[in-house]
């Protein structure tokens, strides 16, 4: 009996977001139960070394995509950068591995041969997904998070360090917002990933030119509404924000400038009053509260960025401090290397080359969240540039993919991907959205199945691998 290769791929897609609990409920021991949330990762591993291995059988490597050069020369670029600072080999592979550990996903997707209505079952399941995290993330709103919903608590050290959920930490940074909606993630911050690439996925749904059924559109507009509510009760204000960034760039993106226009104004009547009453609301004696300690409603966590204590507080202790006073230092000090992928190694070096052992922050969460200063203090501007660059090539395919396809479903995916390609640049600056799963994982496997397409549109020389037995 075979089993396609495209159908692995469909079940993994559907159990990434209830790993947490399916794993948690496993009768294994807490130590197997640590190695068991790399089970994915193997999984897309096994994929992909039997891809190359057949394809290595049949004597007939297919070409490549336009990103295998830039991804190599980073990895390479890496490696120089950790031999140069005389960094920890195991810790700089680690870091490496956290940024790129579905990069086998994307050739695994790029190279196979899907079987026919894979896309449509992909879209369907995943917004199938979105449906039921977002009803999760209601009740929990709502009713509380029971433990039921909470993960499971490891004890693998890697490297000398505990794998954990931030949830289930102690200490500065860790806890969530009181009344923020896990789903089946184990995390708000996990489940506001996958709704940001949801969320651009099912507003791409909805774009006139994809040819969609009538009956598809409603249905994945009540996903989408429900979607655009589940992210406010995240509490991650930025999700939110650049999730609401996507609906333009996608219109436009799609052909419809003349609706953005259109769509901006109403936005505009719309927020203004909502902008000025939060403002005035305030008073000169009114501090931030912090979520955590105490319950907000969605909507006060949204307008609290308005909030002057608010500001004062991120730009004292926060992702402000940690943008201004340490990503500024390192653009003025024009640092092209970085100090290698070992993050612990890098922040010590980076704190005694660029504050003489006097860093603002030390906590390597907070700077970590502030992704592209945390990349550039491991990467350098150099770095930056090629990653930058792989990006800009994964852009440039979905828009390719998007206007040449007749495939609707190709259609939205590649449509998704564009926008998620711009809106992630901001967004790396509140969160690690490429480290993190719930973001990662599908960020790599769209850009994967982008690529599939933009090779069979581009007339690529290439032999498929359908089945595994």
């Amino acid at each position: 009996m075979k089993l396609k290769f495209s159908f692995i791929i469909l079940l993994l897609a559907l159990f990434v977001p209830f790993e947490v609990v399916i794993l948690k409920y496993l009768p294994v021991s807490d130590t197997i139960y640590s190695y068991l949330r790399f089970a994915v990762e193997i999984v897309v591993y096994l994929l992909a070394g039997i891809v190359l291995v057949r394809y290595i059988s049949v004597k007939k490597l297919p070409k490549g995509t336009s990103i295998d050069k830039p991804l190599l020369i980073f990895i390479g670029y890496a490696l120089v950068i950790t031999v140069i600072n005389h960094a920890p080999i195991l810790q700089s592979l680690i870091g490496i591995r956290a940024l790129l550990r579905y990069v086998p996903l994307f050739y695994v997707m790029a190279f196979i041969n899907f079987e026919e209505g894979f896309t449509r079952k992909l879209l369907r399941g995943v917004l199938f997904i979105t449906g039921i995290q977002c009803m999760v993330a209601f009740y929990q709103h709502y009713f509380g998070i029971a433990d039921f919903w909470y993960p499971r608590a490891s004890d693998l050290e890697i490297a000398g360090k505990q794998v954990n959920f931030r949830l289930l930490a102690s200490g500065f940074g860790s806890g969530r917002e009181m009344g923020a909606g896990i789903g089946t993630f184990g995390d708000s911050v996990y489940l506001a990933l996958f709704l940001v690439i949801s969320f651009a996925i099912a507003v791409a749904t909805q774009q006139k030119n994809i040819g969609l059924p009538k009956y598809y559109k409603l249905v994945f507009l009540i996903i989408l509404l429900m979607n655009a509510v589940a992210l406010f009760f995240t509490y991650s204000r930025g999700s939110v924000l650049v999730a609401i960034a996507a609906i333009p760039i996608i219109i436009y993106l799609a052909g419809g400038r003349k609706k953005i226009f259109v769509y901006s104004m109403a936005a505009i009547v719309l927020i203004t009053p909502i902008v000025i009453f939060s403002v005035f609301q305030q008073t000169p004696s009114s501090t931030y509260v912090n979520p955590k300690t105490k319950y907000t409603d969605p909507f006060s966590n949204m307008t609290a960025v308005f909030n002057s204590s608010y500001v004062d507080n991120t730009m004292q202790f926060s992702r402000g401090a940690v943008l201004t006073e340490i990503g500024g230092n390192l653009i003025s000090s024009f640092k092209l290397l970085g100090y290698s992928p070992a993050q612990d190694f890098a922040l010590d070096k980076a704190s005694t080359n660029l504050f003489g052992s006097n860093m603002p922050i030390n906590n390597l969460p907070i700077i970590n969240d502030v992704y592209w200063v945390a990349f550039v203090i491991y990467y350098g501007l150099i770095g930056l540039a090629i990653y930058f660059f792989i990006l800009f090539k994964i852009f440039k395919a979905s828009v390719f993919v998007f206007k040449n396809t007749d495939d609707p479903y190709f259609k939205i995916f590649a449509l998704a991907m564009a926008a998620i390609i711009i809106i992630c640049i901001p967004y790396s600056l509140i969160l690690r959205t490429f480290v993190f799963r719930s973001f990662s994982f599908y960020f790599w496997l769209l850009a994967g199945l982008i690529f599939n397409e933009w090779r069979r549109l581009m007339n690529i020389d290439y032999q498929h691998i359908t089945n595994m037995k």
